[in-house]
């Protein structure tokens, strides 16, 4: 009896001795392999070195933020896609439940920083969590970013998403489609009130969708950029990995941002103008 008992003590430690799995993918910039934090590739080599019953209870255990026994969303990410990879999709899908409540405070205020309908933020939040989950459960070395910045990753895909709402919602406005509060005064002024926020007065952005013959001389970089910066709020760029900015959400650098703005501007009071 004391035989088998053993003999299980030693099954269960070898289960527990995982090698790590080192990344593969490469930078598009200079083509150099992501490398992770080396917070979380601590964490990873420590966990992977355990019984696989104290590490599912560690990964798993609620840990306040800052807290060194806490594993980091990275880390989840990294041993998600392993006990996937081993066919353990129930534990998977508990490190992904944990996940779901770590980010769930932070989409719904990065949600309040956009006008979009109560039905159109369920139905992004759920395309939200619909692209993360099959990111994440893949089982290639497509979803590798997630394991080296999560929150930039996560942003970036929030962004997408609810700005082409945004988009598609401000592009189904016509100029007399306009609640009856807003008289024709407020309407023709519009373009003056975005030409004043893009100055950096206080001024609101909702004339960018009544005024679609203004910005038909825009073209779609353009319009991107003045969404993400003088109606999401976003920042132009941010040296912070982990702060969303709209040349990340882009996929641009920041002097870009500033170019499509400046060109912007440049066209928008032309069209004020009348000179196009």
């Amino acid at each position: 009896m004391r035989d088998a008992e053993n003999d299980s003590e030693n099954a269960q430690q070898m289960r527990g001795n995982w090698p790590v799995r080192p990344l593969t993918r490469a930078r598009r910039d200079g083509g150099a392999i992501y490398v992770r934090e080396t917070e979380v590739e601590r964490q990873v080599r420590e966990l992977s070195a355990l019984p696989d019953r104290i590490r599912k209870e560690r990964l798993l255990a609620s840990a306040a933020w800052g807290d060194s026994q806490r594993a980091r969303e990275e880390t989840l990410v990294y041993f998600l896609r392993e006990y996937t990879v081993r066919g353990e999709d129930g534990t998977a899908w508990e490190i992904a439940e944990a996940l779901s409540k770590r980010i769930a405070l932070h989409i719904q205020r990065a949600m309040r920083r956009w006008r979009l309908t109560p039905e159109d933020e369920k139905d992004c939040v759920q395309d939200l969590y619909a692209a993360l989950w099959e990111a994440l459960f893949r089982r290639d070395e497509t979803s590798e970013f997630w394991e080296v910045r999560f929150w930039v990753c996560l942003d970036r895909r929030l962004w997408n998403l609810i700005e082409k709402r945004q988009a598609t919602a401000d592009a189904e406005v016509r100029p007399g489609d306009e609640s009856p509060a807003m008289s024709d005064n407020e309407m023709e002024s519009g373009l003056e009130r975005i030409l004043s926020k893009m100055s950096g007065t206080d001024a609101g952005p909702e004339a960018l969708a009544l005024r679609r013959d203004a910005l038909k001389s825009l073209n779609e970089n353009e319009v991107r950029a003045i969404y993400l910066v003088y109606i999401a709020g976003l920042p132009e760029e941010s040296e912070d990995p982990l702060r969303p900015s709209a040349a990340k959400a882009l996929g641009v650098t920041g002097r870009s941002i500033r170019n499509y703005l400046k060109r912007a501007k440049e066209k928008l009071t032309a069209w004020e103008r009348g000179d196009n």
